[in-house]
């Protein structure tokens, strides 16, 4: 890698949570050698996620969940982690915070700590020169849809009823999180995109997360974490939660394509009603000073 001098550009790309986040993790690891010859560094959660190496465990920052009270040198971890790089890139969506609770709950209002946990990271990891903010969102149902995935195929099998009337769509509110993640002191620029629009603007956030990195980046053809179907959720749940049926086992036997829809919760008025209350979040984000809309 080329050797360079002037205090590295850092971006955080924070998910959110069912937007694509791993699938473009996984398009930008498959360049990581060639970013890094050009002098980006990039981490992931492969790196950053167990054995004390997330960004929270290095610094020991407060929000880690086991503080050592060892207190390193802010500087010197920072060398490591970015060494002579020119941009250092982290996408983890859990820097914001776990999207559910143990007890299979989506926690709302989305990431209420999300402005603490950054002001914390913020100061140590770019003291000087403060960080560029990267964040896609989702229509609530659709992100709801995909959320009681994530519940299920974690072991809590819950009725879809009971799952959706603990979550209402109208407390995913994107305006409020992107609303704190703008306000949080040390954030440069923070650009948005909706989750719908990621493959036709595939070009652009890479631009926004690698800047002109020198080499074509295309996203992976194929998911990478496919969604459960009306089938496997249908199968699992006849099995109930004490079934041999696990919902990982149904996503493999009654996977996603023609005739096998993704699962969908919700009835046609309140898709609509989702879709025009998304449709106004976005318009309000896109209004919003110091905040970079991304759109086709």
């Amino acid at each position: 890698m080329s050797s360079f001098t002037s205090a590295p550009t850092v971006v955080l790309h924070l998910g959110a949570h069912k937007t694509a986040t791993t699938h473009l993790q996984h398009s930008l690891i498959a360049h990581r050698i060639d970013l890094w010859q050009r002098g980006i560094r990039t981490m992931m959660p492969p790196h950053l996620r167990g054995g004390g190496q997330s960004l929270e465990a290095l610094f020991d920052l407060p929000i880690n969940r086991t503080v050592t009270g060892h207190a390193p040198n802010p500087a010197e971890v920072r060398v490591k982690l970015i060494g002579q790089a020119k941009r250092f890139v982290v996408s983890e969506e859990n820097l914001l915070g776990v999207l559910q609770t143990r007890e299979g709950r989506i926690r709302l209002p989305l990431y209420p700590r999300a402005r603490q946990r950054l002001a914390m990271l913020i100061p140590v990891l770019s003291p000087d020169q403060g960080v560029d903010l990267c964040f896609a969102i989702r229509d609530p149902a659709g992100f709801l849809n995909s959320a009681y995935g994530q519940v299920m195929m974690g072991g809590h099998v819950v009725a879809p009823d009971e799952f959706m009337a603990q979550q209402p769509l109208g407390d995913v509110d994107w305006v409020d999180v992107v609303r704190r993640l703008r306000a949080t002191p040390g954030v440069n620029r923070l650009t948005v995109w909706r989750y719908e629009d990621y493959i036709p603007l595939f070009p652009q956030i890479s631009e926004r997360l690698l800047g002109d990195c020198g080499i074509p980046i295309a996203p992976l053809p194929d998911a990478v974490h496919g969604g459960l179907s009306c089938a496997a959720v249908a199968n699992v749940l006849a099995a109930g939660p004490d079934g041999d049926l696990n919902p990982v086992a149904a996503r493999q036997a009654w996977p996603v394509g023609p005739g096998n829809p993704t699962y969908n919760a919700f009835a046609a008025e309140e898709v609509a009603l989702s879709r025009a209350f998304y449709a106004a979040q976005v318009d309000e984000i896109a209004a919003m000073d110091g905040v970079d809309l991304l759109r086709q």
